[in-house]
């Protein structure tokens, strides 16, 4: 009965399929996947509804901390089931953005525990 309408959003294609699969097959969500910013926001903007949106950092031509100040001011109750996909080094401005904006911040390489935690998490706050 937890299931949810995803958006994943990540511009490495296997990093997509592997993150779909935990989310789709081992937690039972319905997942909907988007390659950059640009094309999360089309599908956010075409009416789509999701329950939450994970979604990598670093991404062209629309990144991740552009694509949550968009949903910030076109989708606000969507940004708090907003998270964060980390990978390596970020700069010190990304890093303040993303701790300022209080979302649920998940680094890379994730695992099947690591999306359970992100979903319960986010679910409840």
């Amino acid at each position: 009965g937890s299931n949810m309408r995803i958006l994943l959003v990540d511009d490495e294609p296997l990093v997509l399929k592997s993150y779909a699969r935990y989310l789709n097959v081992f937690l039972d969500q319905t997942v909907v996947t988007a390659e950059d910013g640009t094309s999360a926001l089309a599908h956010l903007e075409s009416g789509e509804h999701f329950d939450m949106i994970f979604c990598d950092v670093t991404m062209q031509p629309m990144n991740g901390i552009d694509l949550h100040k968009a949903i910030c001011g076109l989708y606000p109750d969507m940004a708090d089931q907003f998270v964060f996909l980390t990978g390596g080094i970020i700069d010190s401005t990304t890093e303040a953005y993303i701790r300022d904006s209080g979302a649920y911040v998940l680094d890379k390489p994730a695992d099947k525990s690591d999306f359970e935690k992100a979903l319960a998490a986010v679910r409840i706050g």
